[in-house]
């Protein structure tokens, strides 16, 4: 049995608490964004649409930690909210953790393999060589393209 939550996070080292609160707090931003923002202003404040691409960005140790960290952050702050915090809350939090900290990420937008003409979609976000939300699902879907801003650090610039 697992001990109470109050108990684990009195036992946490504290940046790690701060990053799960960090992760809460934007978890509940992005979940209001996304019911009274329109999505295109949305996006927009990620970045512009881009094509489906398999070129990775180079990314430094420092950032695929951060990438690592903030993952595992958002995880366990959705985890333990009281309302779901499905695919896109999930990788827009991630998303905004990660650009506070200068490192580059990609919010993909797909339709899982043999989905019909529904709306559904899933979104994922990937950092730093690391698949910081929304996987395993988005290994089984169709990437239509991904939202992203032009990285302005040496650490983290894009392949063709």
């Amino acid at each position: 049995m697992k001990p109470p939550l109050l108990s684990r996070a009195a036992r946490m080292p504290l940046r790690q608490l701060l990053l799960r609160l960090e992760a809460a707090g934007w978890l509940c931003v992005a979940r209001v964004a996304i019911r009274l923002v329109p999505f295109p202003r949305l996006a927009a404040h990620v970045g512009t649409m881009q094509p489906p691409s398999q070129a990775a960005p180079v990314s430094s140790a420092a950032a695929t930690e951060t990438a690592r960290q903030v993952a595992q952050a958002i995880r366990a702050a959705a985890d333990h909210l009281p309302i779901a915090m499905v695919c896109l809350p999930r990788a827009l939090a991630a998303w905004q953790m990660l650009h506070r900290r200068g490192v580059y990420a990609r919010l993909h937008f797909g339709k899982p393999r043999g989905a019909g003409l529904g709306r559904e979609t899933h979104a994922w976000l990937s950092s730093a060589g690391v698949e910081v939300t929304g996987f395993p699902v988005a290994h089984d879907c169709i990437e239509i393209g991904y939202v992203a801003r032009v990285p302005a650090s040496s650490t983290a610039q894009p392949h063709g």
